[in-house]
């Protein structure tokens, strides 16, 4: 009998363990579930928000938007600006060509100086030599100035593309003002932190995007000093 009771005793002892294991677990569920953060309101004005805006307080948003278009058009000409110095690279390639020509034919002069052994051969293979290596330095000045060129051109997309994307965030901004200035009540549902938060970051990337531009200028027209004096 006492090895019945102690069978009994044994069965059922792990019950309220387990149903107290069980009751923390849930608790540790409930406090995470009631721990994670409400999502934040949006940050970008809606089209039907935007629609109730009276055309009286369209002048902010108007201004945003004649700035993004002219954005717009920066960013095309940046675009078309690479399309039309493309050809640069390829006459420098080019060049590259016609001098390492040169550089083998005075090469060869060479060789048939030292053969012959003329005074007048040597000399002109010489001269040949002389004139190859003045056409490649400026075959190499002309290919450094058209990666720098390229360079240039590629960082003026970049940045008329966050200039873009800046003038973008100020439009959506004009609208929440706007929303704001007019009393509508739609504009209460918008995070106006988070929508200036945007505008910031946009700056940022803008402002980082035009000193990068600006320095690839720099060494463009360092290059190109370079290269004009020798291609003269």
């Amino acid at each position: 009998m006492n090895a019945s009771m102690r069978r009994t005793i044994d069965t059922s002892g792990p019950g309220p363990a387990r149903a107290r294991s069980i009751g923390l677990a849930l608790l540790v569920v409930t406090i995470a579930g009631c721990a994670t953060p409400a999502p934040r309101p949006p940050s970008v004005v809606s089209e039907s928000d935007f629609a109730r805006l009276p055309e009286d307080r369209m002048q902010r948003v108007d201004v945003a938007r004649q700035r993004l278009a002219d954005a717009s058009d920066e960013l095309g000409r940046a675009k078309l600006g690479v399309v039309n110095d493309q050809h640069e690279g390829a006459l420098a390639r080019s060049d590259q060509v016609a001098a390492q020509a040169e550089l083998g034919r005075a090469a060869a002069e060479t060789g048939v100086g030292k053969d012959s052994n003329e005074p007048g051969q040597k000399r002109l293979a010489q001269d040949d030599t002389r004139e190859a290596k003045a056409g490649k330095a400026v075959a190499d000045a002309h290919l450094a100035y058209a990666g720098k060129l390229a360079t240039s051109r590629a960082a003026a997309v970049t940045a008329a593309e966050r200039k873009v994307e800046l003038r973008s965030e100020e439009v959506n901004l004009a609208k929440l003002q706007g929303l704001e200035e007019a009393g509508i009540p739609a504009a209460g549902k918008y995070d106006r932190v988070a929508t200036l938060e945007r505008v910031g970051k946009a700056q940022k990337s803008f402002d980082a995007a035009t000193a990068a531009a600006a320095r690839a200028d720099a060494e463009t027209a360092t290059a190109m000093r370079l290269w004009q004096p020798t291609s003269k």
